[in-house]
């Protein structure tokens, strides 16, 4: 039942389709920093780590994929993906992102920018404490190669 509700919600804001590209810098508790490129096409996302030895995710239909950055090794993601949910649910609300979502544990605090996208997400959880930077977002056309997790093609 919640599938057929979250589908129903996802067609009814397609009318709102976004495609976006953007920076991020992941802040964690202890200090450790992490950075990348996001992209958000429709109901798609490819989250790209700038380390070659970390990985990127590709999400389409609610399924989610890590390919390694190094050898792009493919590996379908079966736990520890509400926060990707969440964050493709948020992305789905623009250009009326709420700034306070909260689910299932998972508290995410949203800061918007001039444009009204997400420039900095707080995510607690049990699990899970950090902060996310997103910055120099470009609402230009995205292809949709960049959203395929086997034939991976290298952001450019």
């Amino acid at each position: 039942m919640k599938k057929l509700i979250l589908l129903a919600f996802i067609y009814f804001n397609s009318a709102y389709a976004i495609e976006v590209t953007c920076n991020f810098e992941e802040v964690y508790k202890d200090g450790q920093v992490q950075e990348g490129i996001l992209m958000i096409k429709d109901d798609m996302l490819r989250y790209q780590y700038a380390k070659d030895n970390l990985f990127t995710i590709i999400s389409k239909k609610d399924n989610f994929y890590s390919v390694r950055n190094d050898s792009k090794i493919v590996q379908k993601l079966s736990e520890n993906t509400e926060p990707l949910k969440k964050f493709m649910e948020m992305t789905l609300d623009y250009p009326d992102i709420k700034e306070l979502y909260e689910e299932d544990n998972i508290l995410v605090k949203v800061e918007k920018s001039e444009n009204k996208f997400i420039k900095r997400l707080s995510i607690k959880s049990d699990e899970l404490s950090l902060s996310v930077n997103i910055f120099n977002c470009n609402f230009d056309p995205i292809n949709k190669k960049y959203f395929l997790h086997f034939n991976f093609v290298e952001y450019e």
